[in-house]
């Protein structure tokens, strides 16, 4: 985790002081976490995750995606126009498919494009 603190830290180009500040919490405290001397408690990793908008499983366990897909936005915006409203069960389904590993993905992918040639020769016929 002492790593993806870092990694973290270092995407939103801050230092360890300004992240703190974000955090509410000293710089001593990411220093310590940074270099694997002390862990996060609970609740900072909970802050960390809810402030920086990142996985808590990819905080702690390193399972991607990094970043959380949040609800609204964007992305709720196109799946409303594009459902008949069952926006939230489309979200879901994006975000699954968002923390899965790329192998899982490649295989989703060869289902889709399995029905894509299906659909298409039934149109021919």
């Amino acid at each position: 985790m002492d790593k993806r603190i870092k990694i973290i830290r270092k995407k939103l180009n801050l230092t360890q002081q300004e992240f703190a500040d974000k955090l509410g919490i000293s710089r001593g405290n990411i220093a310590a976490y940074e270099v694997g001397k002390n862990p996060p408690s609970n609740a900072v990793i909970k802050l960390i995750c809810r402030e920086f908008n990142i996985s808590e499983d990819w905080l702690r366990n390193g399972i991607e995606p990094m970043k959380k897909i949040p609800r609204g936005g964007k992305l709720a915006t196109y799946v409303s126009e594009i459902t008949d409203g069952d926006d939230a069960f489309i979200q879901d389904l994006i975000e699954v498919y968002m923390e899965l590993d790329e192998t899982s993905k490649e295989a989703l992918r060869k289902i889709r494009d399995g029905m894509i040639e299906k659909a298409k020769e039934r149109e021919g016929n």
